[in-house]
C-alpha cells in the first residue's frame, strides 16, 4: 500500500515537471509570435510609407509658366516653370539625384538637368537675367532658387525656377506639345505639359499656363 502511494507521488511530480515545461515551451513561443508580429507591422509600415513617397511627388509648380517668342514670334527657345516644395520640408535638387526628360513634338530628351545653380540669387532679377546666366547654346535645363540658403535643396520657404533653354534645332514652334517630367529620387515624377500658343507677339515672354 505504501508502494503504491510512493508511485502516484512520483507520477504527480513527473506530470508537474512535464506542465511547467510545458508552460515555457509555451511562453517562449507566445514571445516569438509576439516579437514577430510586432516586426511585421514595423515592417510593413515601412514598406507603406516608402510605398506612399513612391506613389507621390514633393514638388508642385507653385505659378505660371512663361515662354520666350523670337523676333518672328513663331518659335520659342527659352520657357520657366517655377517650383515649390509640397508637404515636405526641402526637396533634394542634387544633379546625379535629379532627372528632368524633355519631350518636344516628336523628339524626345531622357535628362537635360544641369543641376543648381548656388551662386546665383534669381531675386530681383528678369527671366531675361537667368537665360544669360544659363550661358548655354544647347538644349538644357537649370534650377535658380530665389532665397536660397546656397545648397542644392529646394526648401519649403523657398521658390524654385527651372529655366529650360532649347537650341536653335529644338526651337519649338507654335502647336507643338511640349511635356516636362521631373523625376526625383524614390518618388513619383512631376509631369508637365503644355502647348505652344497658335499666335505670340515677337521677342517677348507669353504666359502659357
Amino acid at each position: 500500500m505504501k508502494k503504491h502511494r510512493g508511485s502516484r507521488g512520483i507520477v504527480g511530480l513527473e506530470a508537474a515537471i512535464v506542465l511547467i515545461a510545458f508552460v515555457i515551451i509555451a511562453a517562449a513561443f507566445s514571445f516569438m509570435v509576439v516579437n514577430q508580429g510586432l516586426f511585421a507591422t514595423e515592417r510593413g509600415k515601412t514598406v507603406i510609407q516608402e510605398g506612399l513617397k513612391q506613389a507621390s511627388t514633393p514638388l508642385t509648380v507653385d505659378g505660371s509658366i512663361f515662354v520666350k517668342t523670337d523676333s518672328t514670334g513663331d518659335t520659342i527657345t527659352d520657357f520657366v516653370i517655377p517650383l515649390r516644395a509640397f508637404g515636405v520640408k526641402y526637396v533634394a535638387m542634387w544633379k546625379n539625384e535629379t532627372v528632368v526628360t524633355l519631350k518636344i513634338g516628336s523628339k524626345a530628351y531622357a535628362d537635360i538637368y544641369q543641376g543648381v545653380d548656388e551662386d546665383y540669387d534669381p531675386t530681383s532679377k528678369t527671366l531675361d537675367d537667368l537665360v544669360t546666366r544659363m550661358n548655354t547654346t544647347s538644349t538644357a535645363a537649370k534650377l535658380f532658387i530665389e532665397n536660397s540658403n546656397g545648397d542644392s535643396t529646394l526648401d519649403s520657404f523657398e521658390k524654385g525656377y527651372l529655366m529650360i533653354h532649347l537650341s536653335s534645332s529644338d526651337a519649338a514652334s507654335v502647336r507643338t506639345r511640349i511635356v516636362v517630367e521631373i523625376r526625383l529620387e524614390k518618388t513619383a515624377p512631376l509631369s508637365i505639359e503644355f502647348t505652344i500658343p497658335e499666335t505670340m507677339p515677337k521677342s517677348t515672354w507669353v504666359l502659357v499656363g
